[in-house]
Parts: structure tokens; C-alpha cells; sequence
């Protein structure tokens, strides 16, 4: 469980933004899911073609089925590429999903963040940045901030604040400069939007109490709990959860929806 003394800070990063539509067209490399090594440990396993469904132990996820988790919830099917950058080795290491329920509750909560992977950008991050927004570092190695750099929210998953940069880039790049020094690449770079959110779930979200277990909630929580859970940004904690449920029924996954934890 994250310490209480940074929970605000860890827990407001992934707020809803009303956010900029920006260009994001992926190009990443296809794999599949299911692997529970640690996040930023090295690629595992064979790549599939395009267009391939994926696995988790005996499940599979098609193309099909990852563009009803967004047509089921009233957004456009997202572009192949879209669902070829998924799967790819590094996003499936770095998310350390082990099911097609986890799966559900990530995607649902990429939705909720991305407005149906819509908007990639906080609108007026910069802005923000400037009223000493997105400044703080927490832990035993705390990042060092690029003073002309603004961490606001980019990709699939909103990453902020140069903790988050310092802490993925550690992660993904095996050096802290690469995310620190050039944020922007979480937005620009295709590949790297998609592996910082799957390194959020990964150490963040996916390793909290409950949600391996099926607790909705408890993913809304992790990523978000001090607003959306015990604050007044409550709604939001619903419409999360009317994403995942509708993804849990168009995939027609077994046993009862648990939206606990939150």
C-alpha cells in the first residue's frame, strides 16, 4: 500500500483532465500478455502478425474484443495499430498482467483517462506547470527535476509528475535522463506512451491489495483514491466503473463483477 503521507500526491496523478486531442498513431511491436515478471525486466516470448489475437494462460483477447471494450462504451474502435502496440513484449512485461479481468480493469481505466485513447495530453499542462503544478518527488531516490521541463499528464495513462518520469524512465530506459530531461517523449514517441502506462499499472496499480483479486475499486484507488474514492470527485469513480462493467459483460468474462475497493 502506498505511504498515506504521499497519497495525495500519488493518487491525484492520474485525475480526469478535459484533455487535447493530439495525433497518436502507435507503431509498436505485437506480443502477448500474461507474463509476472517484474516491470522493466527484458521481453520474454514470441511476437505474433498483425492483427493476432493475444494470450493469458488459456484466455485470448482479439482484435475484435479489444475494440468492443471501447465501442461497448460508446467510443470509436481504435485504429489495428492501436491494437498491435498493445500486445507488444515490453507493455505486456511492464503491465505484468495476469488475466483477461485485469486486463478489463486496465483498459477501463485507460478509457476513463484518454476519453476512449482520444486525448492524449492535459490540456493546459504548461499552464499548469507554471502555477508550480506537478513539482513533487517522494521515496529514497527522489527524482531531480529538468527546471524547463513540465511533467504534466501525457499517454495512455496520463503519466505526471517528475517522480512518475523519473520512476518509469528508470524502469523502461535503465537511466533516470531519458524521461527527466525529454518528457515530451511520452506523448511523441508511440512506444514509449504505451510501455509508461503499462509501467504504472505494473508498480502502481496491479501490485495494490485487491486488485489481483478482482476488486475493481481497489485499481480506482491506487491510481486515484484520495479524489475519486474518499473525495468529492466521486462521479468519476462511477464512470470508471460503468467502463469496466460494460467490458466485463461484451467479453463475457465468468463470475460475478466485484467493484469493491474503492
Amino acid at each position: 500500500m502506498l505511504a498515506s503521507s504521499l497519497e495525495q500526491h500519488i493518487n491525484s496523478v492520474y485525475q480526469y483532465h478535459c484533455l487535447d486531442p493530439v495525433n497518436f498513431i502507435l507503431l509498436f511491436q505485437p506480443v502477448q500478455f500474461g507474463n509476472t515478471s517484474r516491470p522493466g525486466s527484458p521481453p520474454t516470448g514470441g511476437e505474433h502478425g498483425h492483427g493476432s489475437p493475444f494470450t493469458m494462460g488459456d484466455e485470448s483477447i482479439s482484435k475484435t474484443e479489444f475494440d468492443q471494450a471501447f465501442t461497448s462504451n460508446g467510443f470509436d474502435a481504435p485504429p489495428t495499430a492501436y491494437y498491435n502496440a498493445f500486445i507488444s513484449p515490453r507493455v505486456k512485461n511492464l503491465a505484468g498482467i495476469t488475466s483477461k479481468r485485469e486486463l478489463a480493469m486496465f483498459l477501463a481505466n485507460v478509457i476513463h483517462e484518454t476519453g476512449g485513447l482520444k486525448y492524449l495530453e492535459e490540456i493546459n499542462g504548461h499552464e499548469s506547470c507554471k502555477k508550480g503544478k506537478y513539482r513533487d518527488v517522494w521515496g529514497s531516490n527522489p527524482a531531480e527535476p529538468n527546471k524547463n521541463k513540465c511533467y504534466h499528464g501525457r499517454g495512455p495513462i496520463q503519466l505526471t509528475y517528475p517522480q512518475n518520469y523519473h520512476d518509469a524512465s528508470l524502469a523502461i530506459f535503465k537511466d533516470a535522463a531519458t524521461l527527466i530531461d525529454n518528457p515530451e517523449r511520452v506523448l511523441t514517441d508511440k512506444q514509449t506512451g504505451w510501455e509508461t502506462a503499462a509501467w504504472y499499472w505494473g508498480s502502481r496499480v496491479g501490485n495494490q491489495p485487491g486488485v489481483k483479486e478482482g476488486q475493481f475499486g481497489s485499481s480506482i484507488n491506487a491510481i486515484n483514491g484520495a479524489e475519486e474514492c474518499r473525495g468529492q470527485n466521486q462521479d468519476k469513480a462511477a464512470k470508471r466503473k460503468e467502463y469496466y462493467e460494460k467490458i466485463y459483460k461484451v467479453w463475457g468474462i465468468e463470475g460475478p463483477i466485484d467493484l469493491s475497493g474503492c
